[in-house]
């Protein structure tokens, strides 16, 4: 049926008296204007169904209803379907066949759009009421549900409540309507349009910036969404994140400041990295990926390490990035804790996966050696120290004490303080020595070395219980601050007491600088201050704050020395202490008439005493030389001393001055008036001339010697800044590389020269 013909047919309707409703069905916009528009004039009344709805509602069937079949003249409805058709198929087919079925007063025309596959009636007496022009379709238009509190995109069509939608929709051919209002889209479940809610923010920011789309909802609420949308500049996602955080392409650069950003900004900053990563920084894009809550990015950070293996290339990288992001975040306490217990998972392996960065982690490092220090190659776990706990690394470094005796023992004796064990073999070793006491031949007695340490501008530094354990680490910190050791080591008197080892205060008695008494690493060992318990916790956790407490020391040393304060600093031991007499756990069977003092590692003389096994006669005492202790005296707290085994008896004396240069270090021959400063020299040997090289230093040092392929030649000083080292062993021409040591302080590495025989030499022949 086209237009004109329904036209003329309504015409003829309206001029019967049949009073039943009919229904007029058109396929596009413009028939049904041009159908209100002839319609439209005279008595004719049009009732549209918005005028029986409340603002922003739906109308009210019953009452549109009740007034079209009471009125007793021609009326037109229209703007019904619309309505129906958000409440689906049943709602529009049952209006229509309640329309139909009405006993109506006057006539009742109503006008439908697009419902023709409701309309196909079986019953003939309804179907002569249903006229069905024909026609090409209107774009069927989209509904986008708006939240009048949200701003408003352009260029849309808006309509303003649901009340005002048919209106719209059944005069004006939009692709799209934007209809503000309080309904949404799960209001209408059966909807024949396709609804959109843009009722929160979130749909706000799709609607103004199309990579919206990467993110998920639920990676934050409406508020937060609406935090970022009253941010909102021209170029969308980018230009908020290059506000708040400087370049939306290197995020990774406000890692430092995250720690003091409200919870606002860390939800925008974890936003930032899902949408635009961190170029920069591949591990932070790993753990952001992994994140769906802000409020687990941190947890992440801490986390997403553990699903690398340490065997893959990229995980030492992650693994320095991480440790550097979690001190710059502060290394958040509770994420910490959470995960160092899910790190225990790893076993063995945990220890690839902790750092030094707080107090907890090199506990559970400790820890972990304890455990599992059996499992390891020593060599592998050193190597996994150097990276996880530096500064345990640098207390395993050896130190070079030039007596075989010293240097085996000090090196076991401190892998055995930091896994927490007593090694049978080493065990046999201190009980030798304890009968042999061979460190009386070769270490005097500190008492006959502090008389010629040159006081002038000197303080002195007198450590309670600073063993000489440290000296590795000590050389070690000293390389990184500039610093200058100059080191002995030497003996204590015995017992291995306070009040018997201060003979060194009276020498420096009236000097120009007050000494400096530092009484903490004695009262860590000694009386487990700031926690340490033996009782409660027998692992040797004591052992992180000594190392910290060491560089503690050595950093106001340096700080006092650079200024200019004193010209040189020397530190002094009365004693050491022993870690290893405290977990051997084992006490004298000899019962003696005195009780045990100093948690039984000596015991004062009676007549009535014979010398122990293993007790040294020290004067009025007994002093124990193993590992046992006398009865009678309180069990010790975290370490020992009074006793007279090497880590008890073996001290430092230690002179340090502040480098204010860098030393530069240059290998010369003998004869080398006229030699090329940097070139790299040549030397001959033959079977008359051992091989011999120079040692040039720009600064003033107090000795030097050179450690070529593991082997250590002393040099003999021919000035201040010159020093010759014979090399005798060496007798095969090629490159060698020497390390070189100014005393105990490495100054320079792998600095080559060449040997030739002197046959070679003197025939021009080549190097092997």
């Amino acid at each position: 049926m086209s237009v004109d013909n329904c036209i003329k047919r309504i015409e003829r309707y309206l001029s019967k008296p049949n009073m039943q409703p009919l229904i007029v069905d058109v396929q596009n916009i413009d028939d049904l204007s041009a159908l209100i528009t002839h319609f439209n004039v005279g008595d004719n009344r049009f009732v549209k169904a918005s005028e029986f709805a409340a603002e922003d509602e739906f109308p009210k069937m019953d009452s549109l209803l009740s007034y079209v079949a009471e009125y007793t003249g021609n009326c037109f409805i229209i703007g019904l379907t619309t309505f129906l058709k958000l409440q689906g198929d049943d709602c529009v087919s049952n209006t229509i066949r309640n329309l139909l079925a009405m006993n109506v007063h006057g006539h009742v025309v109503v006008f439908t759009l697009q419902c023709k596959m409701f309309l196909d009636f079986h019953d003939v007496r309804l179907k002569n009421r249903v006229w069905i022009i024909e026609g090409d379709s209107s774009a069927k238009p989209s509904i986008t549900f708006a939240s009048k509190s949200l701003p408003t995109p352009a260029n849309v069509s808006v309509v303003h409540g649901l009340d005002k939608l048919a209106d719209r929709v059944e005069s004006i051919s939009d692709g799209s309507v934007y209809v503000l209002t309080s309904k949404k889209r799960s209001d209408f479940t059966h909807s024949l349009f396709v609804i959109t809610d843009f009722n929160k923010a979130f749909d706000a920011l799709k609607a103004k910036d199309a990579s919206t789309e990467s993110l998920a909802e639920d990676w934050g609420t409406d508020v937060q969404w609406e935090y970022a949308l009253n941010r909102f500049g021209q170029r969308g996602w980018a230009d908020i994140f290059d506000r708040e955080f400087g370049n939306h392409r290197a995020l990774a650069l406000s890692i430092p400041s995250y720690s003091k950003f409200d919870e606002n900004r860390k939800w925008l900053f974890f936003i930032g990295l899902k949408m635009f990563g961190s170029e920069s920084n591949p591990y932070l894009n790993a753990a952001a990926a992994k994140t769906t809550k802000y409020q687990d990015l941190i947890k992440q950070i801490y986390r997403t390490l553990l699903d690398h293996d340490p065997s893959e290339m990229k995980f030492h990288e992650y693994y320095q990035i991480r440790k550097l992001m979690l001190g710059q975040l502060e290394n958040p306490h509770d994420d910490l804790i959470d995960y160092c217990k899910v790190v225990r998972s790893k076993g063995k392996n945990a220890l690839y996966y902790l750092t030094d960065n707080t107090q907890y982690e090199k506990e559970q490092i400790i820890t972990l050696l304890d455990q599992y220090a059996l499992e390891w190659d020593r060599n592998e776990l050193e190597h996994i120290l150097k990276v996880t706990y530096p500064a345990l690394s640098k207390y395993l470094a050896p130190y070079r004490f030039k007596n075989p005796l010293l240097d085996t023992y000090f090196q076991e004796y401190k892998y055995q303080k930091m896994v927490n064990k007593v090694f049978d073999s080493f065990a046999a070793v201190v009980t030798e020595q304890a009968e042999r006491r061979e460190y009386n031949a070769f270490l005097s007695p500190r008492s006959s070395l502090v008389e010629d340490i040159n006081r002038d501008n000197t303080q002195l530094y007198f450590v309670d219980a600073l063993g000489v354990e440290y000296l590795g680490y000590i050389v070690a910190v000293c390389k990184e601050m500039g610093l200058m050791a100059n080191i002995k080591v030497c003996r204590s008197e015995l017992p291995s007491i306070t009040s018997l080892n201060k003979e060194f205060l009276d020498v420096f008695t009236g000097s120009e600088h007050p000494v400096v008494s530092v009484k903490e690493l004695d009262e860590i060992k000694h009386h487990g201050k700031d926690s340490y318990n033996y009782v409660e916790n027998k692992t040797p956790i004591h052992l992180i704050r000594e190392l910290d407490l060491i560089r503690e020391l050595l950093a106001k040393i340096k700080e006092k020395l650079a200024r200019g304060t004193v010209g040189k600093v020397v530190i002094i031991s009365d004693h050491g202490a022993s870690r290893l007499a405290v977990i051997s756990e084992s006490e004298t069977l000899w019962e003696m008439a005195e009780k045990g003092k100093h948690s039984g590692r000596c015991c004062l003389k009676s007549e009535l005493d014979t010398q122990p096994a293993y007790a040294t006669d020290a004067g009025d005492y007994w002093s124990l030389a193993n590992y046992d202790r006398f009865k009678g005296s309180r069990k010790a707290c975290v370490e020992v001393h009074g006793g007279a085994t090497l880590e008890e008896v073996a001290v430092p004396i230690i002179e340090l001055t502040y480098l204010s240069k860098a030393i530069e270090v240059y290998l010369l021959p003998v004869l080398a008036e006229n030699a090329t400063i940097g070139q790299i020299p040549e030397i001959q040997y033959s079977y008359k001339t051992k091989a011999a090289i120079q040692v040039f230093c720009t600064e003033k040092v107090p000795g030097v010697s050179l450690c070529i392929d593991g082997k250590y030649y002393e040099g003999t000083a021919t000035d201040d800044h010159h020093f010759v080292v014979n090399l005798p062993d060496i007798k095969r021409p090629k490159t060698y590389y020497a390390d070189v040591y100014a005393c105990d302080n490495l100054i320079a590495e792998k600095l080559p020269f060449k040997v030739k025989s002197a046959g070679m030499m003197s025939s021009g022949k080549g190097i092997l």
